[in-house]
């Protein structure tokens, strides 16, 4: 598969969307995103996280989405 090919079908977690997780503190696995289909891939992706309420709004989709592929709410991360 090419880069290009990667990019379309977004079966690497795009940067954008590593970042959005890291500001609402949240874990999801490579195996989990990868479960999801392309179009809530790109709703991940293009989905605002500026703000305190699109960061809220962003959380409870991720955790929707993780309990819909795994049985579970999206795995928070440990404050360090």
């Amino acid at each position: 598969m090419t880069t290009g090919e990667q990019a379309t079908t977004l079966d690497l977690m795009p940067r954008a969307v590593r970042d959005k997780l890291d500001r609402v503190r949240i874990k999801l696995h490579l195996k989990e995103w990868q479960a999801l289909t392309l179009a809530e891939r790109l709703r991940l992706r293009d989905l605002p996280c500026e703000s305190d309420a699109d960061a809220q709004r962003y959380a409870a989709e991720v955790d929707a989405l993780s309990l819909r592929v795994s049985g579970n709410p999206a795995e928070r991360m440990r404050d360090s």
